[in-house]
């Protein structure tokens, strides 16, 4: 009999690592708020997949300075982003192809790159998804997979919508 779980939840990769996350962003609070995320999918048995960070592998490098949308929106970088949307989203076809199910992708609010649903430009809050999830999202659309955008000021609301996906479909 196989009892390995058939849930997934596709997660940034700086929700397990911060060390990818911009000098500067990492506060202790955020990383106490990363647990309860963490410690929903793993009591439920449910599948991590880290995505890959598009900031530092565009960059090769951990180290970078925190910027905004306008200046990582340049044709290299959303190549790059549709290179790794291309990755994922066949990771995604083949899991589901397989009769497994993604439950969610995670997003990081505020993030040029991971966001879900708002960031910070010079016109101030924008909703919009980041240039990786919005390629992402293009590529999977199909599959209708829910995308929670984690907000660091407001982790309850996203903790509450993960936790009501995977508790129906446990």
């Amino acid at each position: 009999m196989d009892n390995r779980s058939k849930k997934f939840v596709l997660v940034p990769f700086c929700l397990m690592a911060q060390a990818y996350q911009a000098k500067g962003i990492v506060k202790y609070e955020w990383k106490a708020s990363i647990k309860p995320f963490m410690n929903l999918l793993i009591e439920n048995d449910i599948n991590i997949i880290q995505m890959p960070c598009a900031e530092s592998t565009f960059n090769d490098s951990l180290i970078r300075e925190p910027k905004g949308i306008k200046k990582y929106d340049t044709e290299e970088f959303n190549r790059h982003c549709e290179m790794l949307a291309t990755q994922v989203a066949s990771q995604i076809k083949t899991i589901c192809e397989s009769g497994y199910e993604i439950l969610a992708i995670l997003g990081i609010e505020q993030s040029p790159s991971c966001c879900v649903n708002y960031i910070y430009t010079n016109k101030g809050m924008e909703n919009r998804k980041g240039l990786f999830m919005e390629k992402l999202y293009q590529k999977i659309e199909e599959f209708e997979i829910p995308m929670i955008g984690i907000n660091r000021k407001y982790v309850n609301k996203s903790l509450k919508m993960l936790e009501e996906i995977v508790y129906r479909n446990i």
